[in-house]
């Protein structure tokens, strides 16, 4: 289990996340990331118009691990999906890879 310690300030400039995102470059975190995505029914593209259209209105907090040092900025949105308008929740980060990539470390239904 990990242990988070949260704060209200963003660790990651949005636009970088943004244009991360519109670049295409964007990696799941994990298993659990990708299933949640299936389960949901989206493909690449959706995530990334997801993730394209946040604003600073959906920023939430920012997670900061306290045992490995990851740091997520969580964000909640609205996104029209099929017929559909879902509350997604995605923890997100810039990865220092020389490039701009977008890490999801969540993406499922919030509650």
């Amino acid at each position: 289990m990990v242990d988070w310690v949260e704060s209200r300030c963003p660790a990651y400039p949005l636009d970088d996340i943004r244009a991360a995102a519109e670049a295409g470059n964007i990696l799941y975190g994990g298993r659990k990331v990708s299933r949640d995505i299936n389960n949901l029914g989206y493909t690449k593209d959706e995530v990334i118009r997801c993730i394209v259209g946040l604003r600073g209105k959906h920023y939430q907090k920012t997670l900061i691990s306290a045992d490995k040092g990851a740091v997520f900025d969580v964000y909640i949105r609205d996104f029209e999906h099929q017929e559909y308008t879902d509350r997604i929740y995605m923890k997100l980060r810039l990865l220092p890879t020389g490039l701009v990539h977008v890490g999801i470390g969540s993406f499922h239904l919030s509650r």
